[in-house]
C-alpha cells in the first residue's frame, strides 16, 4: 500500500475524472497520460519489451485509450491495458485506468 494516501488509485480516480461525465473519463486520463508521463517508457506486452512512445484516443469508447508501441518488429497501436508499465508513476496511472473502466488494477 502507498504511503502518500494520494497516491491511492482511488484518489488519482478521482483526480483525473473531476470534472469528467461519462465517456468523458477517457479524455481525462488521456491528458493526464500526457501531461504527467515522460515518454518514452518501458513497457511489456504479454511479456514481451517494448517501448510505449505516446497514449491516442481515437473517440471510441469501446476501444479505450490506445498506446504507440515500439518493438523489434516496428511500431504498433495496442490497447493500453494490455501493457505493464516499469515507471511507478505511469503503472499507479495506468492501475487507476484499468479500475475506473471495471477491470483489475
Amino acid at each position: 500500500m502507498p504511503s502518500d494516501p494520494d497516491d491511492t488509485i482511488d484518489a488519482i480516480i478521482e483526480r483525473v475524472t473531476m470534472d469528467a461525465y461519462g465517456d468523458e473519463g477517457h479524455v481525462s486520463f488521456l491528458c493526464a497520460f500526457e501531461d504527467e508521463v515522460d515518454y518514452p517508457i518501458a513497457a511489456t506486452l504479454a511479456g514481451t519489451p517494448v517501448t510505449l512512445h505516446r497514449v491516442d484516443y481515437d473517440g471510441h469508447p469501446a476501444q479505450g485509450l490506445v498506446g504507440v508501441i515500439t518493438n523489434d518488429a516496428g511500431q504498433h497501436r495496442v490497447g493500453l491495458i494490455e501493457l505493464d508499465l516499469e515507471a511507478r508513476h505511469p503503472q499507479r496511472l495506468l492501475a487507476a485506468y484499468r479500475r475506473w473502466l471495471g477491470h483489475d488494477p
